[in-house]
């Protein structure tokens, strides 16, 4: 029972996954002597956080206003912006102009996805912006399927207004994608896929569990949990391997296990994939509740 209570919790605490993000964060602390480091390289739509490492107050203040003035920073508060247009902006300290820095941000074009994860045979939409901020120029979307040691080129589009573009994307498995302008790629990010999982009550006590992916995944463990009412909580009450795999849609496999449940009629069961059963190909998933 320790051994599946441990699988429950690492399967619930990956379900929640946050939303991919391409870009990174450089930071620049303030300090009696100025900026360091006092110029700061970054890629399109990255952030930029300044954190106040003196005892005295201090304020970051853009030239010609590119960017928004900070707060008036306390010692060790913080300010981020986040730049989406590229060029080079100068800075200084409101409070001691004396002190500046520079931020270069390099053209190029970002790229985002949403949701994080999508189930098997879902569809994600990959959009960002390019740098120019133009509407017609072209974004190459290149994708690298797990597994594979190189990209390929996914679709070709054109950005909108304000240099905006998106493209869907229908991933079978976990896919790392980037997006293409001119000579600039945009950071790699990971579209994450969970497997379509199902269980169904065949009869009282016997249920079926099945996995749907573009791969067998043939040996994996599911965690099978009842709902307790009386604590409003799911509980593990057992573990099954699934063992029987066989050709759906191309390129889609089911791969199922039949199992007994001893629960009370009525009992809302379900199973989990946890997270280090479905890698590295795939998220974490879960089924929906049936009652027993």
């Amino acid at each position: 029972m320790r051994r599946i209570w441990s699988a429950t919790l690492v399967a619930l605490a990956l379900l929640a996954i946050p939303s991919a993000l391409s870009a990174t964060t450089k930071t620049v602390d303030i300090t009696a002597a100025g900026f360091t480091p006092k110029t700061v390289t970054i890629e399109f739509g990255d952030t930029v956080t300044w954190t106040n490492k003196d005892s005295g107050a201090h304020q970051v203040l853009a030239d010609q206003l590119a960017f928004p003035t900070s707060p008036v920073l306390a010692q060790n508060q913080t300010y981020s912006y986040t730049f989406t247009k590229s060029g080079s902006f100068g800075y200084r300290d409101a409070l001691n102009t004396n002190r500046r820095g520079t931020v270069v941000v390099r053209a190029g074009v970002s790229i985002k996805t949403a949701p994080a994860v999508v189930r098997y045979g879902g569809t994600a939409t990959l959009s960002g912006v390019v740098s120019s901020l133009a509407a017609g120029e072209t974004v190459n979307i290149d994708a690298k399927q797990c597994g594979a040691t190189s990209f390929t080129r996914l679709a070709s589009v054109k950005s909108t207004a304000n240099g905006a573009w998106s493209a869907p994307a229908k991933p079978v498995m976990n896919t790392v994608y980037r997006a293409g302008w001119k000579n600039a790629n945009s950071a790699e990010l990971t579209q994450s896929v969970s497997p379509l999982l199902a269980l169904k009550r065949v009869r009282a006590r016997r249920f079926t569990a099945t996995a749907t992916a573009a791969l067998a995944l043939t040996g994996k463990r599911l965690v099978v949990q009842r709902y307790v009412k009386s604590k409003r909580t799911w509980k593990a009450v057992k573990q099954v391997t699934l063992n029987k795999s066989q050709p759906g849609t191309p390129p889609a496999v089911r791969t199922s296990v039949a199992f007994s449940l001893r629960v009370r009629r009525g009992t809302k069961v379900r199973v989990l994939l946890p997270a280090a059963q479905a890698a590295t190909c795939y998220a974490a998933a879960r089924s929906a509740a049936v009652k027993a």
